[in-house]
């Protein structure tokens, strides 16, 4: 078995462990999408050797390990107060940090990475496909499934460009897993984008293109994405993203880092 990113808290890790023995076969490699909480806290969970067997491989990108540690402490600050115990206590990080375009291989099964960079809701962003038999790609948090989106992060100017830039890439990638919602093929790209647009238009609008919004232009804004996405699970993200989106829109957002 081969695992792609994990859980939040403490019990769905756990759940997921138990799975993971039900079906006796062993964990061979944990590959890690984006360094999102999410994604990542529950590895702790899941590599817990009982056995005294070998550390198990968590392979990732160098930036995803990075953000994971610049960010641990300030997510645990910010939702422990949420979550009390569930919260994981203590992130276990990557052991084998891959570059883009490499190839790792587990059980004759290989798979490649592909460095998104920010703009996928996150920091720092991958995409693992297989390449050969049941062609899949995992692509993290690059669109969501059937949910609001989480964009507090910023960056949402460079998530439309590797929605973009992903095209080309997932063509011919088969099943398409993203980070939140069931499998789907490529036509949900253009459900990302459309997404990401209309939610920004209509920050920019309530916000006047000041880099804030009222608390009542932000139940506006859940009003309208309700519309736009009716029913849909993670509707908290819609508000709680709202500030970063309308900084960046107004030109005071964060700055993507550039390499000299």
């Amino acid at each position: 078995m081969v695992a792609v990113d994990a859980q939040l808290l403490v019990s769905e890790a756990r759940a997921f462990r138990t799975k993971l023995e039900a079906l006796n076969k062993p964990l061979l490699a944990v590959l890690v999408t984006h360094p999102h909480g999410d994604h990542v806290a529950g590895i702790t969970e899941l590599v817990r050797s009982t056995d005294g067997s070998s550390e198990v491989p968590i392979a990732a990108l160098p930036s995803v390990e990075r953000v994971m540690r610049e960010t641990e402490d300030e997510k645990r600050a910010q939702w422990e107060p949420v979550f009390g115990n569930e919260w994981v206590q203590s992130w276990t990080y990557p052991n084998r940090f891959v570059s883009d375009r490499e190839t790792v291989e587990f059980d004759g099964v290989v798979y490649r990475v592909h460095d998104m960079g920010p703009g996928g809701d996150s920091d720092a962003n991958s995409i693992w496909i297989v390449e050969e038999g049941p062609r899949a790609a995992f692509t993290g948090d690059l669109f969501f499934n059937g949910t609001h989106s989480y964009v507090a992060d910023g960056f949402v100017l460079a998530w439309l460009a590797n929605l973009e830039n992903a095209r080309s890439l997932l063509a011919e990638a088969g099943t398409l897993y993203p980070g939140h919602g069931p499998g789907a093929s490529l036509d949900r790209l253009e459900a990302q984008k459309a997404y990401l647009l209309a939610y920004s238009a209509a920050v920019r609008e309530l916000s006047g293109s000041e880099p804030v919004l009222t608390e009542s232009a932000k139940e506006e804004l859940e009003a309208r994405m309700e519309t736009f996405l009716p029913g849909a699970p993670l509707r908290f993200m819609v508000g709680l993203s709202a500030d970063a989106v309308a900084a960046e829109l107004a030109g005071r957002g964060r700055v993507l880092p550039v390499d000299l």
